[in-house]
């Protein structure tokens, strides 16, 4: 044991109490990072489901429309600046699925409900000219995109008549017309060009039909052509 005196003849005693002092300031401050710690990742928000598209525009205004016949969806349309959103939901206005979203302010939507409320037609127009039909069919509990032929409608020479025709009206222009009971949708197709006094156009009508697995087949195809000086 080594006497009290020479503790302090060797500073023994000070240079004890301050490891002890070292230690206990450490102790502490280990305490007080353990408490904050698991305060701050207690504060952490949960992550949250991916919002659609329309959720992230500020300046987007939004519209519910296109109720389904059985009142069991509808669409809900996300009009902005730069971005145009078309969004499923159900009566609840909960979300259900992401449709469709272009960054061109031209662009607006229609819907045409098959009167099962199991299948609609999507039309997406864009700008002037142009406008799509999608088709969607309910698998489960989404709807899922169903492919269908490429539907144009040519305009012959001859209904041209060898004019020049700057201007494009209808530039293959969509329109989902009907559903019919028995699951087939009808559609047109109309291409029409005019300018130097002379319009020529030709108007498609499509039947199509699809398939227990949902595979469309063209039942019936028409086209009427028209070829015509504009009155002064």
């Amino acid at each position: 044991m080594i006497p009290i005196c020479s503790l302090l003849e060797s500073n023994e005693i000070g240079k004890t109490r301050h490891v002890k002092l070292t230690s206990w300031l450490a102790v502490r401050v280990l305490t007080i990072f353990a408490t904050i710690v698991p305060t701050v990742s207690a504060e952490e928000p949960t992550a949250s489901p991916t919002p659609s598209t329309s959720d992230t525009q500020d300046d987007t205004t939004k519209k519910v429309d296109f109720p389904s016949p059985d009142g069991k969806f509808a669409f809900l349309i996300g009009h902005g600046e730069y971005e145009q959103t078309i969004d499923l939901i159900d009566k609840t206005e909960k979300f259900v699925q992401h449709i469709a979203d272009y960054d061109m302010s031209s662009v607006s939507y229609k819907v045409l409900w098959a009167p099962d409320s199991k299948r609609f037609a999507l039309m997406t127009r864009a700008g002037h000219p142009n406008q799509d039909v999608t088709v969607y069919f309910q698998k489960v509990d989404k709807f899922q995109e169903i492919k269908i032929p490429n539907l144009t409608a040519d305009i012959p020479a001859r209904i041209r008549a060898g004019k020049e025709h700057p201007h494009v009206a209808t530039n293959n222009w969509q329109e989902a017309e009907k559903w019919d009971k028995d699951g087939s949708l009808l559609l047109t197709i109309d291409n029409t060009i005019d300018g130097a006094g002379h319009t020529a156009s030709a108007i498609r009508t499509v039947l199509l039909g699809f398939d227990k697995s949902g595979k469309p087949k063209i039942l019936k195809s028409t086209v009427k052509y028209e070829s015509k000086n504009d009155e002064n």
